[in-house]
């Protein structure tokens, strides 16, 4: 079970998951039938009918089928139950204690999802705010975010937010990355720490770049992006306006006028591995080139034809 779906598990629990939310959760259990995690099986089971996610005659013919389920996976796993009580009543108190201090543990360590090489995740923030995670990147926030003064999440990678206005309290919405932070209160921008250092596009609203070493700030605009220059100074950046620095979002991405080198770059970020030619001439080639990132096979066909060249996975 991948950490995004053990995390809608966790909301799912605590009653924070989403319809929608509820609906992936349900769906990746009936297609991985393999999946006999008797614990996480019966806690969903026992929930099911309580909860408010789900319309009730659904909740009902789904935990028929958990049930069925369950009792496959006990008698798979040979389950030994305890035949006396005493034990039970020992293990009751000790359960009590470890989930009293697990419970404080718990409390204060972060949501965190990820994505894989070759994957795009969506996840929808407590406060309905949503983001979509780029391949190979994470973002995590914390598990008391109704409570918090600020609506604060940190990002590893890439991502794409779509933040909903706080209207009846007004909180900040910040994105931390290891070199600025940034400020908004309602708009729609994206975020890339992948590279050197990070940059940031501000499709809607308004966002304000603060770094994080040092004094600098910065304020954006709809269509401008921004990061840090070759000497280290946070400013304005430059870009192609007949691409949209955003094209990811969509599952593909776009490269143009690139170098090969510039564009094996972007392969190695997508999907985890490096990639090279026999013929070293083209590396300083300028190519343009459009690769869907759910889909290696694909994209390395379509690096193959573009250069005319087989494509040789790097084990250096």
């Amino acid at each position: 079970m991948s950490q995004y779906y053990r995390n809608l598990f966790e909301k799912f629990i605590n009653r924070e998951i989403t319809p929608s939310e509820l609906e992936q959760l349900l769906q990746w259990i009936n297609e991985n039938q393999d999946f006999n995690d008797v614990e996480i099986l019966e806690k969903i089971w026992m929930n099911l009918e309580s909860s408010e996610a789900i319309d009730q005659v659904k909740a009902l013919r789904i935990q028929n089928k958990l049930r069925a389920r369950i009792s496959a996976a006990k008698a798979s796993q040979k389950v030994v139950r305890l035949r006396t009580w005493w034990p039970r009543v020992a293990a009751g108190l000790i359960l009590a204690i470890v989930g009293a201090l697990g419970l404080m543990y718990y409390q204060s360590t972060p949501i965190v999802v990820k994505s894989d090489y070759g994957e795009i995740v969506e996840l929808t923030l407590p406060d309905q705010s949503t983001v979509r995670l780029n391949a190979n990147s994470q973002i995590s926030y914390s598990r008391r975010w109704n409570s918090m003064s600020v609506r604060t999440v940190a990002l590893d990678g890439e991502a794409f937010f779509e933040v909903s206005k706080d209207l009846k309290n007004h909180k900040k919405f910040v994105v931390n990355t290891k070199d600025l932070s940034v400020e908004v209160l309602g708009t729609e921008f994206n975020v890339d720490t992948r590279a050197h250092s990070t940059r940031v596009y501000l499709e809607a609203g308004s966002v304000k770049l603060n770094a994080v070493h040092g004094e600098d700030s910065l304020m954006l605009v709809p269509g401008e992006e921004a990061g840090f220059d070759s000497k280290g100074n946070l400013s304005k950046l430059s870009r192609d306006e007949d691409l949209p620095p955003i094209n990811w979002k969509e599952g593909s991405i776009i490269l143009k006028d690139k170098t090969l080198t510039e564009i094996l770059v972007e392969y190695e970020k997508v999907f985890g591995e490096k990639y090279t030619f026999s013929n070293k001439e083209l590396l300083d080639q300028s190519f343009t080139v459009m690769f869907p990132i759910t889909d290696k096979k694909k994209a390395l066909d379509i690096l193959k034809n573009l250069t005319g060249d087989p494509v040789q996975i790097d084990e250096k």
